[in-house]
């Protein structure tokens, strides 16, 4: 099984997504279900994880809807406003009536440092420890791996995502510090990481395989080929690529990094962490 472990949809027609700005200009229309369709068949893709775009409940009902009568939708990341408890509550009792959700986010980036350390988000996200969902986390190098590793320490059993791998600065001689932040991070057995978003964290448009060697290996190193994901980014990628050319690229980086553990990052190791339907036939069959 293949899983896309990071894409998102949305309709700015139903509900804005407020981050956008002018850079943002090429994908500032819907992305629909309809849209992303031809392009997982194409590349062999049985399942996908949407994630919230928007910190708005406007953007996560939409993604209910479109999860609700879509197959292929296996996971949902939803966004709750952590910094109000009672009021993040009340929105878990609803959303825990999808079969799908499996996990909170916030756009913790475009917010001050340290606000997941904050105490009224603390006592949310002690929440998600206790209703074992997932706590998916934007960081960006090298604003927010201490909050990670804060997170892991205080809520062991919290299982926690890096999306994008933190953002890894390729190309600079910030690469170090990058790598050992990320070191730091894994070192927790209950945080995990996506690999994906690597070609926006580029900032040429004739990028390669080997432009995104240097942080996969670097992530099979620190994680170990059990505690990584694959994903697209879809439609954000479309700022630096397209989704042939991102999904083929990372996985190729990933089957060089890592050649006995293909089938764990492009795809069993989303559908384990993300609890997808149906369960997986076990397979005894070591992997490196």
């Amino acid at each position: 099984m293949k899983v896309d472990s990071h894409i998102h949809l949305w309709d700015l027609r139903h509900t804005p997504q407020p981050w956008m700005s002018d850079e943002h200009a090429a994908i500032a229309r819907p992305f629909e279900p309809a849209d992303i369709a031809p392009l997982l068949e194409r590349n062999g893709i049985d399942s996908v994880i949407v994630v919230q775009g928007a910190c708005l409940d406007s953007d996560t009902d939409y993604l209910l809807e479109e999860s609700a009568r879509t197959d292929w939708i296996g996971a949902l990341t939803a966004w709750v406003s952590l910094e109000d408890p009672d009021r993040a509550t009340r929105r878990l009792d609803e959303l825990e009536r999808s079969p799908k959700l499996r996990a909170v986010r916030h756009l913790s980036h475009n917010e001050p440092d340290h606000w997941l350390l904050r105490a009224p988000v603390l006592e949310s996200i002690a929440m998600l420890d206790e209703r074992e969902l997932i706590l998916e986390v934007p960081v960006v190098f090298p604003r927010h791996f201490d909050d990670v590793v804060s997170l892991a320490e205080r809520f062991p059993r919290l299982r926690i995502v890096i999306d994008h791998l933190g953002k890894p600065p390729l190309g600079s001689p910030r690469m170090a510090r990058w790598e050992r932040e990320l070191r730091d991070a894994a070192e927790h057995p209950n945080v995990l990481a996506k690999v994906s978003g690597l070609n926006t964290a580029l900032n040429w448009a004739g990028w390669s395989v080997e432009d995104l060697r240097p942080a996969v290996d670097i992530a099979l190193d620190c994680f170990g080929p059990e505690r990584l994901m694959c994903g697209s980014d879809w439609p954000v990628a479309l700022l630096n690529g397209d989704y042939d050319r991102v999904w083929q690229a990372t996985a190729e980086a990933l089957a060089a990094a890592a050649p006995n553990a293909s089938s764990l990052l492009l795809g069993e190791n989303a559908h384990r962490v993300y609890r997808l339907e149906p369960p997986l036939e076990t397979d005894s069959t070591p992997q490196e």
